[in-house]
């Protein structure tokens, strides 16, 4: 999910995405959060709800909507 962020909020290699959070980087602003969504759809092949979009303000946040909606491979 880190090179998801990178990626969807155009980040330096280096950038701690673990510590991002909605409005704490100039990246992360509304637009940011629209191409950080469908980054994420596209990199874990998932739809998410409005109500998932609304829900991710952070790093751990995603990756809790994440666990929540991506099947579980057995």
């Amino acid at each position: 999910m880190t090179a998801a962020f990178r990626a969807g909020l155009d980040l330096p290699a280096d950038a701690d995405a673990t510590a991002l959070t909605f409005g704490g980087h100039p990246h992360w602003d509304s637009l940011g959060h629209m191409s950080l969504v469908t980054t994420i759809e596209e990199a874990f092949a998932v739809e998410l709800s409005e109500d998932d979009v609304m829900a991710i303000d952070s790093y751990a946040s995603a990756a809790a909507v994440l666990k929540a909606v991506v099947p579980v491979v057995p």
